[in-house]
């Protein structure tokens, strides 16, 4: 017997809206200042949702590989602007560096699941290829968020100590070495700890569609070991690349801390 799918209707989502209401009492009780934010979170998911869903019935529609690369071009570009705007970093080629890191990183991991691991015939069939991009490029932008911040605020605490060892003759690499390695570390533990509680403290979102949109339970399981496995190569390959080129981005040509990024 074939599982029944429930549509979600108006109501359901109105239902779903309404989850957000002892969310902002909370706020407001509390004076956080977070009720412009929260609304405007809120605001921008539905909208950004809403297209998204248009632009894939399209893409389904026509199925052309250039179209399909051109999205995950505009992802990757918009991930590299949301690490930017979360970290506060602002100095030259930061986008272009960012952007670099997370499409190496998620583009090769991509390139992978499409061609080895799902085997999509095409590779570029957009009903497989954009969402499970979309995942890979999305953990990569939180990896390199937090790669990105953690070095930076570690370099910038320990200025004192870093020129002390470039003073001792020690490169800037080798100064900071030790942050760079502390940032990576912990720009995989929230992959590292989702994949530890998987399936026993909670079931992830795509195996949670899958289940309730009728695939068989060990079958979901199968694509969720595949995901896991790319966004933990993806997030490690994207945060360790970006943190290799901004620590070049750091120092002069002497192996100073830049004033521009460190005054």
């Amino acid at each position: 017997m074939t599982p029944k799918f429930y549509d979600i209707t108006l109501a359901g989502l109105l239902a779903a809206y309404a989850l957000a209401l002892p969310v902002w009492l909370i706020i407001l009780t509390n004076r956080l200042g977070l009720n412009r934010d929260m609304l405007v979170s809120v605001l921008r998911m539905s909208l950004q949702l809403l297209v998204i869903g248009y632009v894939l019935r399209y893409l389904f529609e026509v199925r052309i590989w250039y179209l399909t690369i051109g999205v995950f071009l505009v992802m990757v570009f918009f991930a590299a602007r949301t690490v930017v705007a979360r970290t506060g970093l602002r100095f030259k080629g930061i986008t272009l560096v960012l952007g670099l890191a997370i499409l190496v990183g998620a583009g090769a991991v991509s390139a992978v699941l499409a061609l080895y691991a799902v085997r999509v015939q095409p590779w570029y069939d957009p009903r497989y290829f954009i969402p499970l991009a979309g995942m890979v490029v999305g953990n990569s932008m939180n990896g390199c968020a937090l790669a990105l911040e953690r070095f930076y605020s570690a370099v910038k605490e320990n200025r004192a100590l870093v020129e002390s060892l470039v003073a001792h003759g020690a490169t800037g690499k080798e100064a900071s070495r030790q942050m760079l390695c502390s940032a990576f570390r912990a720009s995989l533990i929230p992959t590292l700890s989702s994949m530890s509680g998987i399936g026993i403290v909670f079931i992830p979102g795509m195996m949670t569609g899958q289940i309730l949109g009728g695939v068989e339970p060990l079958d979901s399981i199968r694509y969720q070991i595949v995901i896991m496995m790319a966004i933990l190569a993806s997030v490690a390959l994207a945060s360790y690349l970006i943190l290799i080129l901004e620590q070049r981005k750091f120092f002069d040509e002497y192996h100073l801390l830049r004033e521009d990024i460190f005054a």
